[in-house]
């Protein structure tokens, strides 16, 4: 089985990685930098909870079962994927600077996720169900925690 946010030894590997991060984590990657990435990543629940609105984009492919199975279970998660453009901080230019306070809202945030109903539409992938919506948090944060080598 594929790793879901969802499953308790997938979602306490996330935490501690999340945990285990400092400053000296720098990016292997992309723009971001880390108070800014785990903002993003907040983001992305922020969503899926119903407290940030974002409209649909992206290609319809993505919002079919066979394309969120494609991009959750079948293929790698590349570098430089499109974002969302609510969560695009970069170009929306958004100065994230206080890593500890925003390392702790991802923490809070992740816990409201697993212990909550489900999540609504992504902007990219549509009405997901709970096993898409936790592989999608899981491949997402494995994805920015091997960025900043955590």
């Amino acid at each position: 089985m594929k790793a879901n946010i969802y499953n308790q030894a997938d979602y306490e590997g996330i935490l501690n990685r999340i945990e285990s991060l400092g400053a000296a984590n720098q990016r292997k990657w992309g723009k971001m930098t880390l108070p800014q990435m785990l903002e993003h990543c907040s983001l992305q629940l922020k969503m899926g909870l119903g407290e940030v609105a974002s409209e649909p984009e992206g290609s319809f492919f993505m919002r079919t079962n066979v394309g969120r199975w494609f991009i959750l279970d079948l293929i790698p998660w590349p570098k430089g994927l499109p974002t969302p453009s609510k969560m695009n901080l970069v170009k929306n230019e958004e100065l994230v600077s206080d890593f500890q306070v925003h390392k702790h809202a991802l923490l809070q945030l992740l816990e409201q996720v697993k212990e909550g109903p489900d999540l609504g539409p992504h902007p990219f992938f549509g009405a997901m169900n709970r096993r898409y919506w936790g592989r999608l948090i899981w491949k997402h944060l494995d994805h920015h925690l091997r960025q900043f080598s955590a």
